[in-house]
């Protein structure tokens, strides 16, 4: 099993909403090396969520459920890939110091 990172900002898509939703489409990504990591995704993969708002820190854990398919939200007509991914927890709060 890996491990990756996925980032969000939490003002389009909080940890929260997230966990609400069950789980999400991680699609819409424009980076050729992060592509490529989403295609090394493998079903089962631990995906640590972070939040790129203040505080900047890894809020959750998640699991993938789906690896890499064709991203329906590429109208370019590259070739990107999107993954789904599940909630597993929430870490727990801790102070941050600057």
């Amino acid at each position: 099993m890996n491990h990756w990172l996925v980032k969000q900002e939490p003002e389009t898509y909080a940890w929260e909403t997230f966990v609400a939703d069950g789980g999400a489409t991680w699609d819409g990504v424009r980076n050729y090396q992060a592509r490529n990591n989403l295609r090394a995704m493998k079903r089962g993969d631990r995906v640590l969520f972070y939040a790129s708002g203040e505080p900047k820190s890894v809020i959750g854990v998640a699991r993938l459920t789906r690896a890499a398919f064709p991203d329906a939200t590429a109208d370019d007509g590259g070739d990107w890939v999107a993954v789904e991914i599940e909630p597993l927890s929430a870490l727990a709060e801790r102070s941050h110091s600057r």
